[in-house]
Formats: structure tokens, C-alpha cells, sequence
């Protein structure tokens, strides 16, 4: 059986270079492809919109695969809608080959044990949990705490200008920091230390997946690059 990769974003074309070692996978982008074989796994990674569960829905119907396993950074909830495992790919953009073999693939959903062995035999390490809401949490909650990393440190770096003192100290103090507590052998309380790029947050992930949950921290998030 084959595996089909809906959705041909640099996302989509990583994991189809991973698992193409390993199993006939067959792309699938604007153009109509025609499938003969049975579909085993059918990997999704539209980009979230209005359309996005009645779209999966015409796929699963078109090609009628065993198993659905949504990659793509969605609203809580929408896998469940899918009848789809959950995937977050983790990782560096653009090249996301090396982040998708480094990191434990989470499958979250009914159905994750049973599409488990697929990803082991690709060299893949797993996690399984049982609710897809799980994995949809983590990921939006991920790029979220990314986003408010982001935001304070621009905020250092304005008030660091306003004094007339050197951003640079808040490198080196993190550095301290975090070196410290690693010898400690505390690493749970390494934090990011990131470089202040003083603009509107760019990219396709930080600020759009805000939009799928509401809390205080989106909404800042949101309400900081809105005023940019």
C-alpha cells in the first residue's frame, strides 16, 4: 500500500523526503493524481482555513485511506472532526528534514497506536497519546510561548536603549544563567535567549496560530503586532 502527502509546502515535501526511503509515497498538490493502489496513510498539511475539515473530508473520500494523520497546526478539535490522528512537525524553517528525524513524532487520537509502527520503521521515534486535543494544545501552546519569548525580548532592548546600557549584558546574564543552572543539574530552568529583532513578528506560524485559541497570551501577542 502507498502513502499519499496532500498538501506540497516546504512542510510537506520534508516529511515526503524522510519517509520516501522508506515506502512508496506519492505527493499530491493541485493537479489531480490518479490512485490505483490502496492508500495506507494519508498525510495532511493544508494550511488551516474555513474549508479545511470539508476539504480532509473529500480527500478521505477521493482516496479512501486506512489511516488520516493531520501534520498541519489547527483549531482543538479538528482532528476529532477529520476522524484523523494528530502530528505537529517540529523544527527549523525551511529545512525541516533533520527536525522531523530529531524530534519524537507525537500521534495523538484514537487510532495513533495503530499508525505508530509506520513512523518507527522510518527510523522515527514516537510518543502516543490518546486525544488528538492533546497534540493541537501543545503545538498552538508551543509557538505561543515562542511568541511572547519574542515580544519580551524587544521589550529588554527598549528599555536597555531608554537607560543608554548595553543589550549585550542581558546576553551574557542569560548565558550565566543558564550555564549555571545546567551544572546545578537544574537544565528544566534553561530559558531562551534570543536576539531582539525589532519589528512585527514575521512567518507563517507565531502570530496566525494565536488565532486558533483564545486566551490573554494570544491576545497579546496579537495586540503587540497589530500596533507594528
Amino acid at each position: 500500500m502507498i502513502s499519499l502527502i496532500i498538501g506540497q509546502g516546504e512542510v510537506g515535501k520534508s516529511l515526503w523526503r524522510v519517509l520516501a526511503p522508506y515506502y512508496p509515497v506519492v505527493p499530491v498538490g493541485r493537479k489531480k493524481v490518479r490512485i490505483k493502489e490502496n492508500v495506507d496513510i494519508m498525510h495532511v498539511f493544508i494550511g488551516y482555513g474555513p474549508e479545511f475539515v470539508s476539504e480532509v473530508k473529500r480527500y478521505q473520500k477521493k482516496y479512501k485511506p486506512a489511516h488520516t494523520v493531520v501534520h498541519s497546526t489547527v483549531p482543538i478539535g479538528t482532528s476529532r472532526q477529520c476522524d484523523a490522528v494528530h502530528s505537529p512537525i517540529i523544527g527549523f524553517h525551511p529545512n525541516l528534514d533533520e527536525g522531523i528525524r530529531t524530534f519524537t513524532k507525537f500521534l495523538a487520537g484514537e487510532n495513533a497506536s495503530q499508525v505508530a509502527q509506520y513512523f518507527r520503521r522510518a527510523g522515527l521515534k514516537v510518543y502516543l497519546f490518546d486525544k488528538p486535543e492533546t497534540t493541537e494544545l501543545m503545538k498552538i501552546m508551543d509557538t505561543t510561548f515562542y511568541g511572547l519569548c519574542i515580544e519580551y525580548t524587544k521589550e529588554i532592548k527598549r528599555q536597555a536603549e531608554a537607560l543608554g546600557v548595553p543589550f549585550e549584558a542581558w546576553t551574557l546574564y542569560n548565558e550565566n544563567y543558564n550555564r549555571g543552572y545546567e551544572k546545578l543539574g537544574h537544565a528544566e530552568f534553561v530559558r531562551p535567549n534570543l536576539v531582539p529583532i525589532m519589528t512585527a513578528i514575521g512567518g507563517h506560524c507565531v502570530v496566525p496560530n494565536t488565532h486558533h485559541i483564545d486566551n490573554e497570551f494570544t491576545i497579546l501577542i496579537q495586540r503587540l503586532n497589530e500596533k507594528r
